[in-house]
């Protein structure tokens, strides 16, 4: 317990003027000497000790009530995390002031021993408010010019309407006034808290004209607040301060989200971070709550029914409507736009506090390509910001996939690929050897296995191996790369696949199979797929057997698997032997079914699943393509499928390698000819240059020949010290002694002087043949360079920009600054129109997700405040007063005048009953009998 007016407690000296009355009083009674009197000594003995304990009830309780008035006025509080209980102190004080009284009515011993306990209690609350001062008032004492982080939470929350008024209001109104009171000397940071935290300003600054402008200008961000980053900038801004002392002032709403309470370790560095600076900074965090009565309907999220969505039939979009607040509210109808036309409107009913509603709306695409989806809530509760949500569907206008027939012999249907070809675009050009032509979402072309080249391997979404036996290496070297660079692959293991190819058929990212396959099983009576094992998600469509027919199916003979190498079983036999199996594969997936898709395996093909059962299959193989749709954070950024692996590669128009470059890319191999013509429209047809960097990753230990053909001069270097040049035609480089998961730095520089142009580098691994480097075994570096910026129109439509730059797997499409959820609308140049296959001159949407946890108010825990004392000196201040208190160096905490207040008005009204209950015990006029020893006499009379 502390005190905002110290100086007032001189005020109890006030309990010695009861004390010195009664000593005056006592000291002006002069002793008479009256024959008479002896004969009352008897009678006053009797009532003395009964007069002694009336004395000493009315000298404490006075005593008492100018105790509880001085108390009172010095405006006691319990600090925040007082060490020192206030309920102990405060009765010690007020017993002790209260025996200290009375041990001047009382004689003797009992004098003695009143003053002696006084004096122990009296001391112990002295001795308790200094230790809490010492304890705990330190903390508020003001150390002159000091360096204060405003920490803004600008989230989606922060929106909510409090007393006519958002909280985000609130809190930069309360930020301006601390900014104004605060002493001289005191300089301020100001940081924007949200998804993507971003100092506003670059150091602390002390000019306040300038702070509150900055404050003046913030605006809520939406999405979430990333509490734990925005400390993290504001440490880092703060550390650029002047001033030794450090505080950070977090302005925010009750919410747990986004502090990283479940990550301790992410605390300890911050922690660490404090303990580096200069005097360990102070955390005061300004909750603004959340009203106990709470109006709010979000919209949680918006679903498509497929994960591929064509224009060749509808899809059914689904909208779930969450009722996040605390009362019954019917919302408004939920309408569906898509690229900013209504397209559909639907009403929702009454919802109960935590319920869920789903809306559903079919529509059919009628254009390829991404689209913005935007969903919108009339709700008309508590919190605008989450009445809508957006989301980026990419629509294909087709699905070219290659099937690969291991079986080519015979009548179309008795080939491997035949009925999974005409089950994915049932068109009667495909029994004639062509294409199944336009209204097909899914674009088939089959290849027997023997006539298979690299060419047909180009622009396939999905390869299928319908009971290939085996490939040449070549072309298993492709199509591994080609699956960790986005191609899916599905394998569809019949009864002449050769396991042991397939087992060994290994590329950058491991074994491409989920799971090695083994002997082929037979059973005459047939074995069935169980829909109980449908578990993943390519299909959990056939789970419910009421969608389908699979449970009836009867398959003769399948493989038996080992152990998964990376994969997991996505479906099993009622005999518990795996019938599908997936995994993921660098940018790619790879799918195998155990058994064949045809006659020979049994009647799968016959039932009315197998048309959807092999369209999911493909559809989830095929994967997303690029994700449009990305969580909130700074410089949102978009993965392109380019290359798993490569080369980062810098080109200039000149033959030396200087200046800028023209542009930057991810190379995926040095396997280019270009012949008269150029690598790009940016560049010359001759005198230009090329520089490649990375790393080089062996795939086993051995030694490498490496060779190149080139026109006109290659120069290359393998770690410090191995370094190759060579002119024009093919030349052997020499070999090199590489270690199997071992990086080593490569650096490849070409330049074109005139002429045909072509560079192609290989290498011949340990026992292997002659071939190009792949892909796989090169990590491009970070990029030093991006390329040129492109326009973006951010969700607010303030402009930005946006480049194409190599990532450690691929490239990405980075738009600067912090994310604001809603949509991007970017502008792509050609680079990136060829790689999302984008026609001319339209713009590329992306979504930048709003976090749905926002809307749930989950208020922090206890435990989730001791897990940041731990690491800072954390004050909670319940208003700005307090704030400017902390920093005036005066201390702040829950104050308990009021209790004493009206403690001292009930012993006010108990002193005065006592008081005038014992003037009636004691009136002058009292009958008292004395016995003279003959007739009695009462009152002075006979």
């Amino acid at each position: 317990m502390l005190f905002l007016n110290p100086w007032l407690l001189a005020g109890l000296g006030a309990v010695a003027v009861p004390i010195i009355i009664h000593l005056v009083r006592r000291q002006a009674a002069k002793p008479i000497e009256w024959g008479a009197m002896r004969f009352l000594f008897d009678t006053v003995a009797m009532r003395r000790r009964k007069m002694e304990w009336e004395d000493l009830l009315l000298m404490a309780a006075r005593c008492l009530l100018l105790g509880l008035v001085a108390l009172a006025i010095a405006r006691p509080f319990v600090p925040p995390d007082s060490s020192v209980p206030w309920l102990f102190v405060l009765p010690a004080a007020l017993v002790g002031i209260a025996l200290l009284g009375g041990s001047f009515v009382l004689g003797g011993k009992a004098k003695w021993i009143l003053r002696l306990s006084s004096a122990v209690l009296l001391l112990a609350a002295v001795g308790l408010i200094l230790l809490e001062r010492t304890l705990n008032l330190k903390r508020f004492e003001a150390s002159g010019r000091r360096d204060v982080a405003l920490v803004i939470d600008a989230s989606s929350s922060m929106e909510l309407s409090m007393d006519g008024k958002t909280v985000f209001t609130r809190a930069v109104e309360e930020a301006k006034q601390l900014v104004k009171e605060a002493p001289r000397g005191t300089a301020f940071l100001v940081v924007l808290g949200g998804p993507a935290p971003e100092a506003k300003t670059a150091a602390p600054l002390t000019h306040r004209a300038d702070v509150l402008g900055v404050l003046d200008s913030l605006r809520p961000i939406g999405g979430t607040f990333r509490a734990h980053e925005a400390l993290g900038v504001a440490t880092l801004g703060l550390a650029e301060g002047t001033n030794a002392s450090k505080e950070i002032v977090v302005f925010t709403d009750a919410q747990r989200t986004g502090w990283r309470f479940d990550n301790p370790n992410a605390w300890d560095g911050l922690g660490e971070a404090w303990k580096a600076m200069p005097s360990k900074p102070k955390l005061l965090l300004r909750d603004f709550g959340v009203s106990s009565s709470l109006r709010n309907v979000s919209i949680a999220g918006v679903e498509t029914s497929r994960s591929i969505v064509g224009t060749d039939r509808e899809v059914t979009l689904r909208v779930t409507v969450e009722n996040t607040g605390t009362e019954a509210v019917t919302p408004g109808p939920v309408s569906l736009e898509i690229g900013g036309a209504k397209v559909g409107e639907k009403p929702v009913g009454l919802l109960v506090a935590g319920q869920k509603e789903t809306v559903e709306f079919r529509h059919k695409f009628s254009q390829p390509g991404p689209q913005a989806v935007a969903a919108r809530l009339d709700a008309r509760d508590d919190l605008s910001a989450d009445d809508k949500a957006e989301r980026v569907i990419h629509v294909r206008g087709n699905l070219p996939v290659l099937l690969v027939d291991g079986n080519p012999a015979g009548s179309f249907f008795e080939r491997a690929a035949g009925y999974s070809a005409f089950a994915l675009a049932p068109s009667s050009n495909l029994r004639r050897g062509r294409t199944a032509g336009e209204g097909y979402l899914m674009d088939p072309e089959v290849v027997p296995a023997p006539e298979l080249k690299e060419e047909d391997l180009e622009d396939r979404a999905v390869i299928v191996l319908a009971d290939v036996p085996r490939l040449p290496e070549r072309l298993a070297s492709k199509i591994a790369a080609k699956i960790a660079d986005g191609t899916g692959l599905l394998v569809i293991a019949g009864p002449r696949v050769e396991a042991a190819f397939y087992n060994q058929w290994t590329g950058g990212d491991g074994p491409l199979l989920p799971m090695p396959l083994g002997e082929i099983a037979v059973d005459a009576e047939g074995v069935s797929p169980s829909p109980a094992t449908f578990l993943h998600e390519a299909v959990a469509l056939f789970k419910d057997e009421k969608n389908s027919d699979l449970a009836t199916a009867k398959v003769k003979q399948w493989h038996k698997t080992g152990e998964p190498t990376g994969g997991v079983q996505a479906a099993a036999f009622a005999n518990g032997d795996p019938f599908l199996a997936a995994k993921n594969y660098g940018n790619g997936r790879t799918l195998l079914a155990t058994c064949a898709f045809d006659a020979r395996s049994g009647n799968l093909p016959a039932l009315r699943g197998f048309v959807p059962l092999l369209h999911e299959l493909v559809a989830w193989t095929a994967g997303r393509g690029a994700e449009l749709n990305v969580d909130a954070a700074w410089s949102p950024s978009v993965a392109l499928h380019g290359s798993s692996g490569g080369l980062t590669a810098s080109y200039w128009p000149n033959r030396e390698w200087k200046g800028k470059p023209k542009f930057v890319r991810t190379d995926p191999s040095i396997d280019f000819r270009w012949g008269d013509g150029k690598p790009d429209q940016r560049l010359p047809g001759d005198r230009f240059s090329i520089e490649w960097r990375g790393q080089l990753v062996a795939p086993a230990t051995g030694e490498y020949e490496l060779s190149a053909e080139v026109d006109d001069v290659l120069q290359l270097r393998l770690g410090d010290s191995q370094a190759f040049e060579t002119g024009w035609g093919r030349k052997d480089l020499g070999k090199v002694m590489l270690e199997k998961g071992k990086p080593v730095p490569v650096q490849a520089k070409y330049y074109e002087e005139g002429g045909d142009a072509y560079v192609r580098l290989y290498w011949t691994p340990p026992g292997g043949s002659r071939q190009v480097i792949p892909a796989h075994a090169f990590r491009p570096e970070k990029p030093r360079e991006a390329g040129e910026p492109m326009r973006v129109l951010d969700p607010t439509g303030l402009p930005r920009q946006a480049v194409l730059r190599p990532a450690r797997v691929g490239r990405e499409l980075a738009i600067d600054g912090a994310a604001v959820p809603g949509i991007y609308q970017l502008t792509p140049d050609e680079e990136l129109q060829a790689l999302l296959s984008l026609p001319a001159k339209a713009t590329l949407p992306v979504a930048v997700l709003r976090d749905p946890g926002e809307s749930h108010f989950e208020p922090r825990t206890p435990d989730d405040l001791a897990l940041v004392r731990k690491h800072a000196d954390l004050l909670q201040p319940a208003s700005v007063g307090d704030m400017i208190g902390v920093l005036q160096g005066k201390g702040f905490g829950r104050e308990i005048w009021k209790l004493l207040a009206v403690a001292g008005f009930i012993l006010f009204l108990l002193e005065s009953v006592l008081a005038r209950w014992v003037s009636r015990n004691r009136r002058t006029a009292e009958d008292v009998r004395v016995d003279f020893g003959g007739d009695a006499v009462w009152g002075g009379r006979r």
